[in-house]
Parts: C-alpha cells; sequence; structure tokens
C-alpha cells in the first residue's frame, strides 16, 4: 500500500504544468509586438531586447509545442542565429541551410548520448 502512494506521489511531482509556460509564452509575444510597434529599431538597446525577447518567446513556444525543452532551446537558437545574420544583411539561404544542418546534426548528438 506505502508503494502505491509513493508511485502516486512521483508521478504528480513528474507531470507537467503547462499553464505557467503557456502564461510566459503569451507575455513574450505581447512584449515582442509591443517592441515592434511602439519603439524606434535604431536604437542599440531595443535591438537587444528584441533578440532577447523574441528568443524566449520562440523557446517558450516550441519547447511547449514539441514537450521538450532540449528542441526548444536548440531550434531558438537556430533561428536567433539566423535572425542576426539577417539584421546584419549576411542571411541567406546557404546560411539557413548550414544552420538547419547544426541544429539536426546537435539533435542527433545528443538523442545517441542519451
Amino acid at each position: 500500500m506505502n508503494y502505491m502512494k509513493e508511485e502516486r506521489k512521483r508521478k504528480i511531482r513528474s507531470r507537467k504544468n503547462f499553464l505557467p509556460t503557456l502564461v510566459a509564452t503569451i507575455i513574450f509575444w505581447i512584449i515582442n509586438i509591443l517592441i515592434i510597434y511602439f519603439f524606434d529599431p535604431n536604437n542599440a538597446a531595443v535591438i537587444f531586447a528584441f533578440f532577447v525577447s523574441i528568443f524566449l518567446s520562440f523557446l517558450f513556444t516550441f519547447s511547449t509545442v514539441f514537450a521538450n525543452t532540449r528542441r526548444g532551446i536548440i531550434i531558438s537558437t537556430s533561428l536567433i542565429i539566423f535572425l542576426i545574420l539577417r539584421y546584419f544583411g549576411i542571411g541567406n539561404i546557404l546560411n539557413a541551410l548550414l544552420i538547419t544542418g547544426v541544429a539536426i546534426t546537435t539533435e542527433i548528438y545528443f538523442i545517441k548520448q542519451g
């Protein structure tokens, strides 16, 4: 009987609560919309804030969609790197393909490790 109680407690602790993640995702997407709409894009602080908030938006969105934080981090980092390259004017299809290849290779590496 005691084993069943411990098993139930372990299941409850291992359950994922998606409500805080959903709230954080919505907040960061709203912050992105506000940054795009209200702030001057020539300010370096605004550009940095935009990239940080878009990274967190992508992270929470993809982590929720794939139910895997590691995949969310890999996809978010890949997209941010490409967006930064686009900001500097060197983001093209070749760079996108190379970043995608590195992201896929990284995911395969972590799958093989675990």
